[in-house]
This record gives C-alpha cells, sequence and structure tokens, in this order.
C-alpha cells in the first residue's frame, strides 16, 4: 500500500501532482508506445483512479493510438518535457502515472508485467509477476471483468 497522500512532479518542478486513493494497481508497461514516449524499456505506471488525481503545472500533450488501437493521450510538462501521465480512450476512470515522478519512487511495487510481447531483449521479466502478452485485464485498470471471467 502507498502512503497516501503522493505527491510527485516533473524534472524542473513546473508540474506537481497529488494521488489521494490507492492505484487499482502497478504495472511494467512493455508496449513499443510507452518505450518510446518514455525512451526506456518500458513504463513503470500506477493506474490510479481520475477522480483521486490532480496536477497543477504547464503542461503539453500529445495524442497517439496506441498499440491496443485505443487513442492514448500523454501529458508532459511544457518546460522539461517530463512525462507525467497518461489518458486513454479505452479507460476514462483512471490515469496510468509514471511511477518514477513520484517524489518517493520506492513507493512503486509493480504487481504485474502487460505487453510483454513487445518487451526488449534485454529486460529480465520477475516470473514472480503475473505476464500479460498484450493489455492486461480490465480489473487491473478498475474496471469490472468481462462476462464468464473465472476467477483464479
Amino acid at each position: 500500500m502507498m502512503e497516501l497522500p503522493a505527491a510527485g512532479g516533473c524534472l524542473c518542478g513546473g508540474v506537481r501532482y497529488e494521488i489521494t486513493r490507492q492505484p487499482f494497481s502497478h504495472a511494467n508497461c512493455h508496449c513499443r508506445s510507452c518505450q518510446l514516449a518514455t525512451g526506456g524499456a518500458y513504463a513503470p505506471v500506477m493506474l490510479v483512479p481520475t477522480d483521486a488525481f490532480s496536477v497543477s503545472g504547464p503542461l503539453s500533450e500529445y495524442q497517439s493510438t496506441g498499440d491496443s488501437g485505443n487513442e492514448v493521450t500523454r501529458a508532459f510538462c511544457s518546460n522539461c518535457g517530463t512525462t507525467i501521465y497518461a489518458r486513454t480512450t479505452r479507460v476514462k476512470t483512471m490515469r496510468p502515472v509514471y511511477a518514477m515522478t513520484l517524489d518517493k519512487p520506492e513507493a512503486f511495487a509493480p504487481e504485474l508485467d502487460a505487453w510483454v510481447d513487445f518487451a526488449q531483449p534485454s529486460v529480465r521479466l520477475d516470473d514472480r509477476l503475473p505476464q500479460y502478452r498484450r493489455d492486461l485485464p480490465a480489473e487491473a485498470a478498475g474496471l469490472p471483468p468481462p462476462p464468464g471471467r473465472r476467477k483464479k
């Protein structure tokens, strides 16, 4: 469990945010879109309820089609370029917040790996975490499971 409220921001300090409820989950996203957006092999993200996330400061946005086929808008600091969060047309009730922008990034504890079909060969996946070839399950993003899905 993350200590709340949790806060974070960008490299230059111009953008600040606060999280007031526990994220639905913590995930490592290996999709190609996240790789390009962050410049890293994957994006550690907290899937935060939209109504528990507030942000202030000079933000710019970039919209693209994600590997899922859904529109993804990423918000970044207009001054220093730090990517802060995203939003997607798939799930309007959560925001993927880039975990390393937390003031205390050690609060991030990955619970799953998503889009592992796109994982870079240099990345060693943690076999203790559930791995999803493509998108993560609906429940990890705060959505109800599809009808007929059996609990494990």
